[in-house]
């Protein structure tokens, strides 16, 4: 569905002449979680977006789904298409994931996230700021020339934030991926649902293929849709970026297909790019960065919609009380710390860690990294795949992972510094 620019969806839009609580700035899931989040805490809210179509596949374990923060916005149930009870990982070897993997029925995830919100239907072209205790507020300045006034900003519009200042560092890299929706599930293994796959491609001859990117591990991912199976090769991180288009030929070889005959046979195709580590938005500034828009992306999935829905009534109660201790604009600096808690921001330092070692990583050490990494037990490995996990989780598992690695993957793990790991490590 699409409307003009003007439109509201729910009663309560605020006009151009009305001073708002809160704008959220992007209608994706991210913000669209943040917004319900508030809704549902009292405050008033506005969610303002283009209401683009939700393209990309959203995933995640079902065991990430179960907390009291999701169940405060959504059943779950109501908005997940397809769950797969046994799913499969391999480096060299094969491992079978004891837990539950979901895809959203994006639609329904959309509507459940949008329940009751205010919504209208613009695109934003500036924000500017008042001070704090100004009665004015902040100035949401639309395209068409219409403008929306508010006591809180966020930018919830994915990165690289248009709104909220990020840092000046860069992604680290990128992850990059093209799938193809088949009408039917591929022969073989791959014919599972299927995580991750990083095993040498084999060619029609029965030999082992390089085709495709020189020098960059890639992994695929299999699993069913509501309209066919997703088949999905996908760079695990490099810098610059792959573009998408150049993994057909190596998804193809995957598959014993041609690659145009592959294009040919989708039902569709997904091109991906997303963007790992870099900085975090800078704490002091006036607009509040959420979701994608403030790092909520997990650096060795690309994963960030669970992640945002869980928290989202955690930032929408700091919103509450920063709205509460000042008439006009607020001081956001709570809200930012509820988005990036301290503690959190360590267990990001460690997550980056991880991906400056996996971009230092040959294919085979890759595949050796990732058996002994889905040979830990499954709790150790659920928490790393996790951006909100306590920083005393993450360095507990990767303590672990490198105490049960060879000898060469241990000094590929500790790179030129081990007593800076020893230092980060600690608990």
């Amino acid at each position: 569905m699409s409307g003009s620019p003007e439109r509201v969806t729910t009663d309560g839009g605020a006009s151009d002449d009305d001073v708002t609580d809160v704008i959220v700035i992007g209608d994706g899931p991210a913000g669209s979680a943040l917004a319900l989040a508030c809704h549902r805490a009292g405050v008033d809210v506005v969610l303002v977006g283009d209401d683009a179509v939700w393209a990309a596949t959203y995933s995640s374990w079902t065991d990430d789904l179960t907390e009291p923060s999701v169940a405060a916005l959504l059943d779950v149930d109501d908005v997940v298409a397809t769950v797969s009870s046994e799913v499969w990982a391999y480096g060299a070897r094969a491992h079978e994931l004891p837990r539950q993997y979901a895809t959203f029925d994006n639609v329904r995830l959309r509507s459940a996230l949008r329940s009751g919100v205010a919504h209208r239907f613009a695109r934003v072209n500036a924000v500017v700021s008042g001070t704090v205790g100004s009665i004015e507020g902040h100035r949401v300045d639309l395209d068409g020339g219409g403008t929306m006034r508010a006591r809180i900003v966020v930018d919830a519009t994915g990165w690289p934030a248009r709104f909220a200042r990020r840092g000046a560092e860069q992604p680290h890299a990128w992850q990059t991926a093209l799938g193809v929706v088949l009408a039917e599930p591929p022969v073989g293994e791959l014919g599972q649902p299927t995580f991750m796959d990083f095993r040498q491609v084999i060619g029609l001859d029965g030999a082992p293929s390089s085709v495709g990117p020189h020098g960059v591990t890639t992994f695929c991912y299999s699993l069913p849709m509501p309209d066919g199976w997703l088949v999905e090769e996908t760079v695990l991180a490099a810098s610059p970026a792959i573009e998408p288009i150049a993994l057909l030929p190596r998804l193809a070889a995957r598959l014993g297909r041609h690659p145009d005959e592959l294009l040919a046979d989708a039902v569709r195709t997904e091109y991906v790019r997303i963007p790992l580590g870099g900085s975090l938005p800078d704490a002091a500034q006036p607009v509040v960065a959420f979701g994608a828009a403030a790092g909520y992306v997990h650096v060795a999935t690309g994963f960030s919609v669970a992640t945002s829905i869980r928290a989202a009534p955690r930032v929408a109660a700091a919103i509450v009380g920063a709205l509460s201790t000042t008439p006009g604009v607020v001081d956001t600096g709570t809200v930012t710390d509820a988005v990036w808690p301290t503690a959190l921001r360590r267990t990001r330092v460690l997550h980056d860690y991880g991906l400056e070692v996996l971009l230092q990583l040959d294919d085979d050490e890759v595949r050796s990294f990732f058996d002994g990494f889905f040979d830990l037990p499954a709790d150790d490995w659920r928490a790393y795949l996790r951006v909100d996990s306590p920083p005393s989780q993450i360095s507990a598992v990767m303590t672990r992972l490198f105490r049960s690695s060879s000898w060469q993957l241990r000094r590929r793990l500790a790179g030129r510094n081990p007593a800076a790991l020893a230092r980060l490590l600690r608990p």
